[in-house]
């Protein structure tokens, strides 16, 4: 019984660790709106545009036209 305790806390903290270490990062677009990202958005050079996940999972592409700016979020 101790070591399934154990071993569930071990991963309780594991997972923990691992989603404080997700850097977020805002999004300015051109028209003044904003996202936030989970992780850094990749930059594409063959499609001109941003890639990421926002903060509810959905995978969010953006021209390049559209981004005014990207900063990270501190934490």
């Amino acid at each position: 019984m101790k070591r399934i305790v154990a071993v569930f806390v071990l991963c309780a903290a594991m997972f923990a660790f691992i989603g404080c270490g997700a850097s977020h990062y805002t999004i300015t677009k051109a028209d003044g709106s904003t996202a936030t990202s989970v992780g850094e958005p990749d930059y594409s050079k063959s499609k001109e545009s941003y890639s990421f996940k926002d903060l509810d999972g959905q995978e969010i592409i953006l021209p390049r036209e559209h981004v005014k700016e990207i900063k990270e979020n501190s934490n």
